[in-house]
C-alpha cells in the first residue's frame, strides 16, 4: 500500500513556515509525508508564539487530504485548528490533536472525572446527649431531636447544592449554529466574498471578506480614512436552515441576501464584489 501523502499550501509563510508576512506568496507542496507535515506544524507553532497580535498577515497551512481540506492558523500566539473551536473551546489546539484529526484518528478531549467516593462517605456521626440531661443555662433548652433535624436539613442542603453545581450544564454565550463541511464552507465564502459598508461617513463601518475566510472590519474616520481595524476569521455555518458565517469571536454573521449581511447587529451593504 502506498504511503499517505498530503498537498499543503503555505499562505503568508516563508518556506518551512519559518517566518510570516504579506510579502510571501502562496507556496504549494505536493507529496508531503506525515513526518514532514508534523515538522511544518511544529514550525508554525514556534512561529505563532513570536507573531505579534498586530501582524497584518494571516499565516496559515492548508492541508488537503482525500477527504477534505484542513486549515491551521495562528491566533493569540497559539495554533488555531479552524472548524474545531467548538470541540476544543478553552483547550489548546496542539500539534498532536491536529495531526490526529487530519490522519483520521481524532483524539478525545479529556473531561474531569467525578470521584465516586464523594458520595460513598458515611455521614458524620453526631453525638447525642443522654436522655434526661438538662441545659445548665437559664434559657429554655432546645430538644436534641430538633438540633439533629436542623443539622440534617443543612447537610442535605449543602450536598444538594454541590450536586447541582457539579452537574449543571455549562452556560455559553456563543450562538447556536452548525458548521458546514469544508467544501460547502469554501463555496459559501466564494459567494459572500467582497467589500461591504454600513455607510461612508465617519463612524460607519467597512467589511472586507476574502475567499479564504479572513474578515477585515474597519471603522471610517474623516474622509473615509481607517480609524481602526480588527481581523477575524470565518467559516460557513447554518442556523435554522439558513446559511451564515461563524466568526472566531465566536459570533454569527447572518447572510440577508446576495448583497447584504448583518454583523454585530449592523447591516452591511455590498459595494464591491
Amino acid at each position: 500500500m502506498a504511503a499517505t501523502t498530503y498537498s499543503v499550501t503555505l499562505h503568508h509563510l516563508a518556506p518551512g513556515a519559518k517566518a510570516a508576512g504579506l510579502q510571501y506568496p502562496d507556496e504549494q507542496l505536493q507529496g508531503v509525508t506525515p513526518e514532514q507535515l508534523g515538522q511544518l506544524l511544529h514550525a508554525l507553532e514556534e512561529l505563532a508564539a513570536k507573531v505579534s497580535l498586530y501582524e497584518p498577515s494571516t499565516p496559515e497551512l492548508r492541508v488537503k487530504t482525500d477527504r477534505e481540506v484542513f486549515i491551521v492558523r495562528t491566533r493569540s500566539r497559539n495554533l488555531c485548528f479552524v472548524g474545531h473551536e467548538t470541540a476544543l473551546r478553552g483547550e489548546d489546539h496542539s500539534v498532536a490533536y491536529i495531526m490526529a484529526a487530519i490522519t483520521g484518528q481524532a483524539l478525545t478531549v479529556d473531561r474531569p472525572a467525578v470521584n465516586p467516593r464523594l458520595f460513598d462517605r458515611p455521614p458524620t456521626a453526631i453525638p447525642v446527649r443522654q436522655s434526661g440531661r438538662r441545659d445548665t443555662g437559664g434559657g429554655i433548652g432546645v430538644p436534641d431531636w430538633l438540633k439533629i433535624g436542623l443539622l440534617a436539613v443543612v447537610s442535605f442542603a449543602f450536598v444538594g447544592a454541590g450536586l447541582w453545581l457539579l452537574f449543571k450544564p455549562a452556560r455559553s454565550l456563543a450562538p447556536n449554529f452548525k458548521l458546514m463541511p469544508a467544501t460547502e464552507s469554501v463555496a459559501l465564502l466564494g459567494r459572500v466574498a467582497g467589500q461591504y459598508q454600513t455607510g461612508n461617513q465617519p463612524g460607519d463601518r467597512r467589511l472586507i471578506i476574502d475567499n479564504a475566510g479572513t474578515m477585515r472590519i474597519a471603522k471610517f474616520g474623516p474622509d473615509q480614512s481607517i480609524a481602526e481595524e480588527i481581523i477575524r476569521t470565518a467559516r460557513g455555518a447554518t442556523q435554522d436552515g439558513k446559511p451564515a458565517l461563524a466568526t472566531s469571536d465566536p459570533y454569527l454573521m447572518r447572510i440577508n441576501d446576495a448583497d447584504s449581511v448583518t454583523l454585530y447587529g449592523q447591516v452591511y451593504k455590498r459595494v464591491v464584489r
